[in-house]
């Protein structure tokens, strides 16, 4: 059992989070380093623990390359849409030599307004899909990056494993997005297998989650999130709700079961940044994102909430105490 405790965004950037402005002309000493003039920029999209592990991955993946004159700006829109428009706007004018995108929303956005820039995204878990990519070995134009490819059957199978009398799941997920789409259909397949009842309860931004929750309320008798961004993001407004009626909450990574749910399969966040910096790097170094492979890291196993369990009534049954990846 490996036990991962979420870090801490706050401080972890410090001095490395610059504001964009004019620069002025390298000094001697700034011209012997590899990365001076060199800028990354990152669209960090929302707050949510999956993305702060995914930022301290990036932050000790950029580190010695900091240390050598590369400049990090990294911005935060909350999964506001025009605030996401802004940023992408402020990227392109302000010479950025590479853009990250956390989330398949923003590296969608900041894909299609780079203008060329290169574009790195952190968490896709449907890049392909969601036209980021044309495929995994060979992406084909100025984006790569790093796929959280996530497959929700196994958190539909360790639901039911942990409480059989499971019979019908609402699903909650933002309509629209390419993942929360793609997951949310393949999640419903899978049910329609087991024969287990799904009903659905879409949103179109995170505000939305707590009418979608409230909707569900006894028609169901647990939730799934299969996984996009925004509703993972705002898993905290869903478990508000679900925990007071009694129904337990499955699916959306780790950020959801520090949010509330009871379980979830998932990776850990901070290789995800770390391999995002590898690319991003690379990139700079001359290589082609074209040509560049998208990495899909080690899946770590199931993020579960042991208090959780205690509340719901449930028990942990043996085949699943060797998959854990977090315990808390």
């Amino acid at each position: 059992m490996r036990i991962i405790k979420p870090s801490a965004l706050a401080g972890l950037f410090g001095v490395s989070v610059l504001a964009l402005s004019g620069c002025s002309s390298p000094s001697p000493a700034e011209s012997s380093n590899p990365y001076s003039g060199k800028t990354v920029c990152i669209d960090q999209y929302a707050t949510a623990t999956a993305i702060t592990d995914i930022m301290a991955g990036l932050e000790t993946g950029l580190a010695d390359a900091k240390a050598n004159g590369l400049k990090v700006v990294i911005e935060n829109p909350n999964a506001d849409p025009a605030t996401e428009q802004s940023i992408a706007q402020k990227f392109i004018s302000s010479g950025c030599d590479v853009i990250g995108g956390v989330g398949t929303a923003a590296a969608q956005l900041q894909a299609n307004a780079s203008n060329g820039i290169p574009v790195v995204f952190l968490a896709s878990s449907t890049p392909v899909e969601a036209g980021l990519v044309a495929s995994m070995d060979a992406p084909g134009r100025h984006v790569t990056g790093v796929a959280d490819v996530l497959d929700p059957a196994p958190d539909i199978d360790a639901m039911i494993k942990l409480d059989p009398s499971i019979k019908t799941i609402g699903l909650i997920w933002k309509t629209g997005d390419p993942a929360g789409d793609t997951l949310a259909k393949a999640a419903q397949k899978h049910m329609d297998s087991l024969g287990l009842k799904n009903i659905t309860s879409t949103i179109t931004t995170g505000a939305d989650v707590t009418q979608a929750a409230q909707s569900l309320v006894g028609r169901v008798d647990a939730v799934m999130i299969p996984g996009d961004t925004t509703t993972i993001s705002a898993a905290a407004g869903i478990t508000a709700v679900t925990d007071a009626a009694k129904i337990p909450v499955f699916g959306g990574t780790t950020s959801a079961v520090d949010a509330g749910a009871v379980l979830a399969s998932g990776y850990n966040y901070v290789d995800v940044g770390t391999e995002g910096a590898k690319l991003m790097l690379g990139i700079l170094d001359g290589k082609d994102p074209a040509t560049t492979p998208v990495v899909i890291p080690h899946v770590g196993g199931f993020d579960i909430a042991t208090d959780k369990l205690s509340t719901f009534g449930l028990t942990l049954p043996d085949s699943l105490k060797d998959q854990l990846l977090k315990k808390k």
